[in-house]
């Protein structure tokens, strides 16, 4: 099913590309690359999963942040190293693999679980768990671009993002699945609205100034 999923949603916005230019192309080449990159992460996840011995619960806080934020690093690590390391081509891409991702991971739970999906949900899912894969990918690509311009920092920079956003993934997770569901709903978006705030008014943060 999650394979269907991902050709029908990925073949149109492939067809798509040949017609932009400028600033979109690269974006919905990312979102496809966000998308493929949810596939490649459910087979581990699936494949680990019995391997681990772990309850569901206990996997997802654990092993799941680290396959799905190491896996959406990648291809932001190789534009960075092998294209465009500057930040307004950096930070955008870095947020469509992230959005990509949680796309095609959020319309293939509700394709297996349709009776248990409610509006709350989706609007759940559609804001908060698209907005934690969006601005943990882009945390990494941000910090990214500054430890780029730093040869020293360049690998434990890497490491030390990587590991920050495996910790905010863990930390949504955890809370998702406990008493405090409405702090999952609230922490993605108050991220968000920092990040927003935070580049309107200039504010000089290292990553967001190089």
């Amino acid at each position: 099913m999650v394979y269907v999923i991902f050709l029908a949603i990925a073949l149109p916005l492939a067809l798509l590309l040949p017609l932009l230019d400028g600033h979109a192309r690269p974006l919905i080449l990312f979102l496809l690359l966000g998308m493929g990159t949810a596939l490649v992460c459910w087979e581990l996840d699936s494949l680990l999963y019995p391997l681990t011995g772990l309850d569901a619960f206990s996997f997802t806080i654990t092993v799941t942040p680290m396959v799905e934020e190491t896996g959406k690093a990648v291809p932001i690590l190789l534009f960075a190293l092998l294209c465009n390391s500057r930040r307004e081509s950096l930070l955008p891409a870095a947020m469509s693999v992230g959005i990509g991702f949680a796309l095609l991971e959020t319309t293939a739970v509700i394709a297996q679980n349709p009776a248990a999906v409610t509006l709350g949900w989706a609007a759940l899912r559609g804001l908060a768990s698209s907005l934690m894969h969006g601005l943990c990918t882009m945390a990494v690509g941000a910090g990214m671009v500054y430890v780029r311009s730093h040869k020293k920092l360049f690998y434990t920079g890497t490491f030390g993002l990587l590991a920050l956003a495996i910790t905010l993934h863990a930390l949504f997770n955890l809370l998702l699945q406990s008493d405090y569901l409405p702090l999952a709903a609230v922490l993605p978006l108050v991220l968000y609205a920092l990040v927003y705030l935070a580049r309107r008014i200039g504010l000089r943060l290292p990553f967001l100034s190089y």
